[in-house]
Order: C-alpha cells, then sequence, then structure tokens
C-alpha cells in the first residue's frame, strides 16, 4: 500500500495532473478533473427539476414537479436525469471530446458521469446499458461514439453489461443542431431499431447519451425500445441544455 502511494505521488511529480479545460496543473489532490476555478463554472444539476424529463426549474422553491411538457404529452422514456448543465466550460469540453475526437477528455468525462449521484436511480434494478448509437458512416468519420464512452464508464461503476449492438440506427439524419423541437422530431422519427427483440423484451434499460437539448432523440430510442418489449427505459446524459 506504501509502496502504491509512492509510485502514485512520483507519478503525479512526474506527471502532474492537469484541467481538462484551462490546462493548469491540479494543485489538490480533492481536484481530479477540473481545476478549482474551472469547476466553479460548472452548472451542477442538483436543484428543483422535474419528477419525469429532469428539465431544470432555475431558482424554484417548490419541491420537484412534473413540467408543463410533460404535463401535456408524456415521453416514452420512464425517467430522464443529467450531471451538469450543457454551458461555458462544459460545452466547450465537450465539444472538443465529441469533434476534437479528444478521448483523454472524453474519458475524464465520462468519470465525472460515473461519479455522479443520481438519487431517483437504482441502479442494481437495471439490466443492462445502452448508448444512443450513431449511423456507420458517421461512426467511421468520427472515429468512435461519444455515447458508448459514456456508457463504459457507467456500466464499470455500476457493474452492468453495456449492450452497444442492441439498438441500431438504420438511417442517415441530419445533424440536430440548429433545429427547432418538431423539426428534430421529425428528422428523427423512425431512425433507430433494435437487432434483438428478444433480449430486449422485459428489460429494465439505461439508455445513455452525451448531451440532452430537446429530448428527441432519446425519445425516439425509448420509443423504439418500449415497441419491442422493454419493460422501463431511463434516461442519463452527461449535460442537458438548461
Amino acid at each position: 500500500m506504501i509502496l502504491a502511494e509512492f509510485l502514485q505521488d512520483l507519478s503525479d511529480a512526474l506527471f502532474p495532473p492537469l484541467c481538462i479545460f484551462c490546462m493548469n496543473v491540479l494543485a489538490l489532490k480533492e481536484e481530479k478533473i477540473f481545476c478549482a476555478s474551472c469547476n466553479k463554472q460548472i452548472v451542477y444539476l442538483t436543484n428543483s427539476h422535474c419528477t419525469l424529463c429532469g428539465k431544470i426549474f432555475p431558482d424554484s422553491p417548490a419541491d420537484d414537479h412534473l413540467c408543463g411538457d410533460c404535463l401535456q404529452s408524456k415521453p416514452f422514456y420512464d425517467l430522464a436525469r443529467s450531471a451538469v448543465a450543457y454551458d461555458g466550460v462544459m460545452h466547450e469540453v465537450i465539444l472538443q471530446f465529441k469533434y476534437g475526437r479528444n478521448i483523454v477528455k472524453g474519458t475524464a468525462l465520462a468519470d465525472l458521469l460515473a461519479g455522479f449521484i443520481f438519487p431517483d436511480i437504482d441502479w442494481p434494478s437495471f439490466d443492462c446499458i445502452i448508448p444512443v448509437p450513431l449511423h456507420i458512416r458517421r461512426l467511421r468519420s468520427r472515429g468512435f461514439n461519444q455515447s458508448l464512452i459514456l456508457a463504459r464508464a457507467l456500466g464499470k461503476k455500476h457493474h452492468l453489461p453495456v449492450e452497444f449492438s442492441l439498438l441500431k440506427r438504420r438511417k442517415m439524419t441530419h445533424t440536430q443542431i440548429g433545429l427547432n423541437q418538431k423539426e428534430r422530431e421529425q428528422n428523427i422519427k423512425n431512425a433507430f431499431e433494435v437487432s434483438d427483440p428478444k433480449q430486449v423484451a422485459g428489460q429494465h434499460i439505461i439508455l445513455v447519451d452525451d448531451v440532452l437539448t430537446t429530448g428527441s432523440t432519446v425519445n425516439e430510442c425509448a420509443k423504439t425500445l418500449k415497441k419491442e418489449g422493454a419493460a422501463r427505459v431511463v434516461v442519463v446524459t452527461l449535460a442537458r441544455v438548461v
């Protein structure tokens, strides 16, 4: 144990850990991913929220409750939760991971998500984790699926299998960036399929994505999984637009 601690201290001295945003040395042991300055700029989503979709109610004195959107039209997923707001530092780091192909930063973000506590998610009650899939053409172009990297970190943390081939994107859709909610829903409609319905039927599934914007993509995924008999689908994302 003493030797392991010595080797870790030696490694930190030779190769000090850096903040994944500003690249300054992490001076304190409690600084794992971001330095104190950058961490202060990140909004961790622990405020009052919708009990279903997880939409945040900023500065609301009320307890958690259903939002107007969920009261009007219930989504196909059973719950959606996110760790941080998609803004500022987190927005930039996710872009560097996703479009800059920075796997090192992606791995650090995956650790952040895996270490985040979601009080209303009972992890042992789930059967598997499924990442939102990319179309094969986009996967080849990017070289990796960012949702799979996040899903694997969650799977390791909570001892759940990651089934990355059960849900497939069967059509190449336009990017969702710049589209309003109705356009996003139309763009993503019927974009997914289940490769083996027998493995989905009756299952309690965690569906993982990087960012939740309007929820159109994860809702379409949940719709596809529920159609094939999934008993429950809970969405977990690293960030969400607030």
